[in-house]
């Protein structure tokens, strides 16, 4: 059967994929080697290079083959490895993401199924569109959620872009704009595309004339994602570009996509990506309250931070705010201000993450709380005990579940701050994690970072059992938080891509 050129096209879709995880690798990297399997038969594939900060990072193949079913119908299968190798504070490692979907001749998205390493556990979400719906099932470390998102015939699969732009190839000046279904986060998304004039670009240090097309992807709760695509005049996407990080993809050979990286150095997600900050805040753990002036470079940082009750967030311009840190210390709060509302299920109840009911998890959890009974005692005595229990430190795993990390005892603050979530969950305390920064001393600036928050005496109070200080600083601002319920385990970390590379934070009063 003929294939449909709208089948193919560059890289995008295989490139958020990689922005996202790279935003999940700032907070904790994952270590998964594969091998490079010979491809079997298929009826047409394409390999990209993926590169950051000119250094090469990666691969991405990309295949398709057509069968016909039982009942005489014929579908694609459209198989993608994308394989990463990064370094996060002098530790390389490796990751995989996979991504498998079933597409009529036309392009409409049947399934998918996604897989992704990032620790012991791998997370598998699989997907299947069912008249007006389209029902998305997570698992991970045997637990399963299922969610159902409203679907219909305009919607676009995972390789939305490519097919809109190689079935109708935009004209400069021209705007188009789709509906697609995001991978990883799950999230149906829309996105503006925009193209611009046909432009000198270099592709593999070859120039090549190519139509600049920017895109804009929209996310459910006002996230989004930016990225430029040089496309041929097929429509056929050659290179792309997630300025925050200077992330790029080309569409390239078999034998250039698996080369070495060459003589480059390796760009460093820990200490490359660390956030200075002029003067340094001095013995910054000790912080009672600290005022900074923070700036982005391209968007609002009073809409980009969270605001609560250990941070206060104006905005003092369109790209700059000021934000004022509490320290919590012993389970109270400097400025507790309103009480928060109840906490739903999400934050209460097991998940594929946060394995509160787990055996090991209880038993730990009776353990670490020996004869204590008051909610605030409980969860000090929890934080306390992940900064003892967890005795290996290191950056060997990327977003492991409190259960893997009840078995292994080591990792980073991810690792801490699930597992300190999931023993709050099996005390009855309902929970959370915190996404955002922390200061770090030996950096002279801010590092990406994932601790806890638990709700206590009405308000949610933060934890940090990498730390176990019996709360925390005010040498930390934060930008979202999760259950980590379903899909959100992975969207949330979209907070941490939204301000890559753009951040500047300066100190204007401390203590």
């Amino acid at each position: 059967m003929k294939l449909r050129r709208g089948h193919f096209g560059g890289g995008q879709s295989n490139l958020w994929p990689l922005y996202l995880l790279t935003a999940l690798l700032l907070v904790g990297c994952g270590s998964k080697n594969q091998e490079t399997a010979s491809p079997p038969a298929v009826d047409e594939e394409f390999w990209e290079a993926y590169y950051l900060q000119g250094a090469k990072i990666g691969y991405g193949r990309t295949t398709l083959k057509s069968r016909q079913r039982d009942d005489g119908s014929v579908v694609f299968d459209v198989d993608s490895l994308n394989h990463l190798t990064v370094k996060r504070f002098g530790t390389t490692t490796e990751n995989d993401i996979e991504m498998q979907t079933v597409e009529t001749p036309e392009g409409r998205l049947l399934s998918f199924r996604t897989e992704v390493a990032m620790g012991p556990s791998p997370t598998i979400s699989t997907g299947k569109v069912e008249g007006g719906e389209i029902v998305i099932t997570t698992e991970t470390g045997g637990r399963s959620d299922t969610a159902r998102l409203p679907w219909s015939r305009d919607v676009r699969g995972f390789r939305g872009i490519e097919q809109t732009l190689a079935e109708e190839p935009l004209e400069p000046g021209e705007k188009r704009t789709i509906k697609m279904l995001m991978p990883l986060v799950n999230q149906i998304a829309e996105v503006d595309l925009t193209a611009r004039d046909v432009e000198k670009t270099s592709v593999l240090g070859v120039d090549a004339e190519l139509l600049r097309v920017d895109s804009v992807a929209r996310l459910p709760g006002g996230q989004s994602i930016e990225t430029i695509l040089w496309i041929d005049e097929d429509g056929e996407v050659i290179k792309n570009r997630v300025a925050a990080l200077d992330q790029e993809s080309y569409r390239t050979t078999r034998e250039l996509a698996l080369a070495p990286g060459g003589n480059q150095q390796q760009f460093d997600l820990g200490l490359d990506l660390i956030v200075p900050v002029d003067p340094p805040l001095e013995n910054p753990h000790a912080s009672q309250k600290v005022r900074y002036r923070v700036e982005l470079k391209d968007s609002d940082p009073s809409e980009a931070l969270a605001s609560g009750s250990t941070q206060k967030v104006d905005a003092t311009g369109p790209h700059a705010a000021e934000v004022t840190v509490f320290a919590a210390r012993g389970g109270k709060l400097a400025q507790p201000g309103e009480p928060a509302a109840k906490p739903g299920d999400e934050f209460t109840a097991p998940n594929g993450v946060l394995q509160a009911d787990d055996a090991r998890i209880r038993e730990m959890a009776r353990e670490a709380r020996g004869e204590a009974i008051d909610p605030t005692e409980v969860a000090l005595a929890l934080e306390r005990y992940v900064n003892k229990v967890v005795s290996e430190k290191n950056f060997s795993h990327g977003f492991a579940t409190a259960a893997d990390v009840a078995e292994t005892r080591s990792g980073d603050c991810t690792e801490h701050a699930v597992l300190l979530a999931a023993l709050l969950r099996a005390c009855g305390i309902p929970s959370r994690v915190a996404i955002g920064l922390v200061y770090v001393e030996r950096a002279g600036g801010f590092g990406y970072h994932m601790w806890t928050e638990a709700y206590l005496g009405g308000h949610w109070v933060p934890l940090d059992g990498i730390r176990g200080q019996g709360g925390t600083s005010a040498a930390y601002l934060k930008l979202t938080d999760s259950s980590l319920a379903g899909t959100s385990a992975y969207s949330s970390f979209l907070a941490v891509a939204r301000v890559l590379g753009q951040l500047k934070v300066e100190v204007v009063e401390a203590n």
